[in-house]
């Protein structure tokens, strides 16, 4: 289930990540215990930054830390793999509504990108992905990834989402036997949602 709070990571700097993720590697953190997350959160002031309460900067640090530690015990086997997908967030399209040109397919389930805007966030990581020998797939929630991952035989699959998804992605990943990378969504939401391109283009 997606968070109930709105967040915007865009205010917080690299570095700060960095040294949230080297803290918690070196003190072997796999599951970021509450009091730790909180000694991040108030040491970087990230709620002050994102405007999230305590509590849910906590949340957010957590997830955040988990799904990192994930990618890099999958790493190895996520490169390995042959054939990979990405799963894009639709929330993420510059337009929702009649003026985005991307068309849904129910057999699928995926929306279909048709490069309609150059600006839009959704095209240029779906162009990411291809130029990367990826299966692109752009959906409106988990069950889509579910009947898309169980439906064909990846390796290896990234998916874009914010930290709540992602961790649920995990366990299926896992039955499925299919080693993933998530990329954090930079901003929340049901609509306007932002990704790094940078960070994408990386983890690809």
């Amino acid at each position: 289930m997606p968070y109930s709070f709105m967040y915007d990571l865009t205010r917080l700097s690299k570095s700060v990540f960095r040294q949230i993720f080297e803290s918690a590697y070196e003190a072997k953190v796999h599951t970021l215990l509450g009091t730790q997350a909180k000694r991040f959160v108030e040491t970087f002031k990230i709620d002050q930054a994102t405007g999230l309460n305590l509590a849910e900067a906590v949340e957010l640090i957590e997830d955040i830390v988990e799904v990192q530690l994930a990618n890099m015990l999958q790493r190895d086997d996520f490169e390995n793999a042959q054939r990979k997908a990405l799963l894009l967030p639709h929330c993420a399209r510059s337009r929702m509504d009649k003026h985005c040109m991307a068309d849904f397919d129910a057999t699928i389930p995926s929306y279909k990108c048709q490069n309609c805007r150059e600006d839009c966030p959704t095209s240029k990581a779906v162009r990411l992905g291809e130029e990367k020998g990826y299966d692109v797939y752009i959906i409106p929630g988990g069950a889509c990834a579910e009947k898309i991952l169980k439906d064909r035989a990846y390796g290896g699959v990234v998916g874009v989402a914010c930290g709540a998804e992602l961790k649920m992605a995990l366990g299926l990943l896992d039955k499925l036997g299919i080693a993933g990378q998530g990329v954090f969504l930079t901003r929340n939401g049901c609509a306007n949602t932002s990704v790094s391109l940078e960070n994408l283009k990386k983890v690809l």
